[in-house]
């Protein structure tokens, strides 16, 4: 089993940013790749284009991540994991334990 790891605020909003900086940069070079592509020729033309849309769909992804680590920072209700309940009284010491009660549907 993994043990969670928990980021500080600013070290998830620096991410967040790098991600955003990243993924604006890639959808950039995609959107360079496949305008240059009409003036080059088949073969050339269809990888500019392949590259292009690869570029995009990373963009697209860093984007995507960096959202969902900024979702990370909502604040939340916090979660006790813990829960202790008083103890019930039982029988006093050298008292014999209650036997069970049998249930209250039976004769």
């Amino acid at each position: 089993m993994e043990t969670p790891v928990l980021l500080s605020r600013g070290r998830l909003l620096f991410r967040a940013g790098l991600l955003c900086l990243g993924g604006a940069f890639m959808l950039w070079r995609g959107w360079q790749a496949r305008s240059a592509a009409p003036g080059l020729g088949a073969a050339s033309r269809s990888l500019a284009e392949r590259l292009g849309a690869v570029q995009a769909l990373v963009g697209v992804l860093a984007l995507v991540t960096a959202g969902a680590t900024l979702w990370q920072l909502r604040p939340r209700r916090r979660r006790h994991s813990l829960h202790l309940d008083p103890p019930s009284p039982g029988p006093a010491a050298g008292e014999p334990p209650t036997p069970p009660r049998p249930p209250s549907g039976d004769p």
